[in-house]
């Protein structure tokens, strides 16, 4: 995983997981260890409406794509949270605190490069393993990494 120093740190926890720390947002969370050659980090604070956002963009055999998962902080009360729509939108609340909203969202869908060539469906022949690793990794993976987070 991509290293800012001073921002986010990946940090060893378990031996079978890896600490994500932003000290800037006061969050953490536990990542599996294999998630380490899996992906790739990012971080933004260009966005229309959060504050911040980090990216664990899925990379298979040097290929970037899409994020397995996405952490969001949005400045903002709960109240206008709620009347936004956000609770009926894909973004998934994980805690509130200090007029911060903290969040997660996940892809809808595997990435179009895993599309056959007519487009019309995915090539499990040709992409299967990845499909299978980044289905896991959103699917199996992303649920417990979730139940993980704290706040400072």
């Amino acid at each position: 995983m991509a290293v800012q120093r001073n921002r986010s740190v990946p940090r060893t926890g378990s031996p079978r997981t890896l600490l994500y720390r932003n000290s800037k947002y006061g969050f953490s969370i536990r990542l599996p260890r294999r998630w380490k050659c899996y992906t790739v980090v990012r971080r933004s604070s260009r966005l229309d409406d959060a504050e911040y956002a980090v990216y664990f963009l899925f990379k298979y055999k040097g290929k970037i794509y899409e994020s397995a998962l996405t952490l969001l902080v949005y400045r903002m009360t709960l109240k206008k949270w709620i009347e936004e729509g956000y609770d009926e939108s894909p973004i998934i609340r994980l805690a509130v605190r200090n007029g911060r909203i903290y969040a997660y969202a996940l892809p809808s869908e595997l990435p179009e490069e895993f599309l056959n060539a007519k487009g019309d469906d995915y090539d499990y022949k040709r992409y299967g393993r990845p499909i299978r690793i980044l289905s896991s990794m959103v699917n199996d993976d992303v649920p417990k990494i979730v139940k993980t987070f704290k706040l400072r």
